[in-house]
């Protein structure tokens, strides 16, 4: 795996994002040369007009989640959403063309998008087809047979695109019905030999306590024949993008080199968050007009809701909101997780919800400085009393600013259960240990795609 944006991403995949890139704007070329009966010539406007439509295509294909790791080994996902983007990127190349002068004939856009669609498809069966070979992927073996070496292999199985295919698991006093369908293949003890063999390529090590368990310089010596010895917990982050919560320690923060205060970071935070609100102000002050307006015809109360929630290093501050939901529903008597169709919401509420327009006031926390734009979800007090007497290491999620949007929004919605609480503190213990702007700018463009096709709200 490789870092993008501080996230690790498959060579697998990044291979095939390369490879896609190409084809659309080979097809489009070719159809811009030869589709409507013209010869174009290869000049610059040409290449201009190809790289618009190109790019409106991948954005498209971004948006509708081509290049999730649940939808790159699985043809039947890919071409359902191949023709959606191809659809609405017609419909966007065509509100653009007066814009942007865009000179291509319709007859040649749209032969095209036929040819993407037919490369895109091939492209994805043929990678299916790799992915899923097991001649193809990497031998490994998995040390455990806890928590974390289910999570690992459960992963490992559904993520074709890593290129990692479990052997077995060894460790000592194996339940044979712990894992379906992986073979106990020993003590540790074996692990030498299937490495000499050339067997194993890869040894995952999943125990829960390592200390004294180890055998370091054995494993250093198979490690220097070509065995890659990976840790069981940083491999679960790398795979899904969260921290495994049963083997986290504050140390893990403590040394990580992404997690620590300067005067440059704490000034490119609060430019990054202040360039982007003021942008987003300008751009989103009608339609804040509008929907503070609708608040009010639609029911009695104020527009603006104010709440006290808790900040870094669990300060309180008072976060604005537009009021989606009936007066004096936020009291602390009635205060409970949002669901789907809740009944305190007003109709208008609904609506809100529903595309985040009711965070959008949160703007002016992030200019007064009580929030970025990037970073744990703030709560009220009560709740966030009661989570931290419940869930080990919560406190740590007030060791940064809180933020209008972050990692664990873009991967988790709402949270009805202490377990969804706990699921959501791992993207957010993840984030902290691995801040960056790469990664606050992947977080970013992710919330812009749930936004846009009005994810998650309720």
């Amino acid at each position: 795996m490789i870092r993008i944006f501080n996230r690790s991403v498959p060579l697998r995949t990044v291979g095939l994002g390369i490879s896609e890139v190409l084809l659309v704007f080979t097809t489009l070329f070719l159809a811009c040369r030869g589709g409507d009966g013209q010869h174009h010539a290869w000049t610059l406007t040409t290449c201009s007009q190809v790289g618009v439509v190109g790019v409106v295509i991948l954005f498209c294909l971004y948006c509708l989640d081509f290049y999730e790791p649940q939808v790159i080994t699985h043809q039947a996902h890919s071409l359902p959403r191949i023709i959606q983007a191809m659809g609405l990127a017609m419909l966007i190349a065509a509100l653009l063309h007066t814009w942007l002068r865009v000179r291509i004939e319709v007859a040649t856009v749209l032969f095209g998008m036929v040819l993407a669609s037919a490369a895109l498809t091939s492209s994805r069966y043929l990678f299916e087809e790799f992915a899923r070979r097991p001649t193809l992927a990497e031998p490994a073996v998995v040390w455990g047979c806890g928590p974390l070496a289910a999570s690992i292999i459960r992963e490992l199985r559904r993520r074709h695109d890593v290129g990692i295919r479990v052997l077995g698991i060894v460790d000592y006093g194996y339940a044979d019905d712990t894992f379906e369908g992986v073979r106990y293949l020993g003590p540790p003890e074996v692990i030498w030999t299937m490495a000499e063999s050339g067997q194993a390529r890869r040894l995952i090590v999943a125990i829960g306590e390592r200390r004294g368990c180890l055998p370091v310089e054995r494993l250093m010596a198979v490690k220097t024949t070509g065995l890659s010895v990976d840790d069981g917990t940083d491999l679960y982050e790398e795979l899904t993008g969260k921290v495994w919560l049963g083997a986290f320690s504050i140390s893990l923060l403590l040394f990580s080199r992404s997690f620590r205060r300067s005067s440059v970071r704490l000034f490119l935070n609060r430019t990054f968050s202040v360039f982007f609100a003021v942008i987003a102000l300008i751009v989103a002050s009608p339609i804040m007009l509008i929907t503070a307006l609708l608040i009010r015809l639609d029911s009695d109360g104020p527009a603006i809701l104010r709440q006290t929630r808790v900040g870094e290093n669990g300060r309180h501050f008072t976060i604005f909101k537009f009021r989606s939901m009936k007066v004096g529903a936020d009291r602390s008597s009635t205060l409970a997780p949002a669901i789907r169709d809740d009944p305190r919401c007003t109709r208008v509420g609904k609506w809100i919800r529903r595309f985040r327009l009711d965070e959008l006031p949160q703007l002016f926390n992030i200019l007064k400085g009580d929030m970025y734009f990037i970073g744990p979800r703030p709560f009220v007090p009560d709740q966030e009393a009661s989570l931290v007497c419940q869930i080990p290491y919560y406190r740590q999620r007030w060791a940064v600013r809180p933020g209008a949007t972050g990692w664990a929004q873009v991967h988790r919605g709402y949270c009805s259960s202490m377990e969804d609480n706990a699921d959501k503190l791992s993207y957010d213990l993840f984030y902290i240990k691995n801040r960056s702007i790469g990664l606050d700018l992947l977080t970013l463009f992710k919330t812009f795609k749930i936004l846009l096709l009005g994810r998650g709200g309720q």
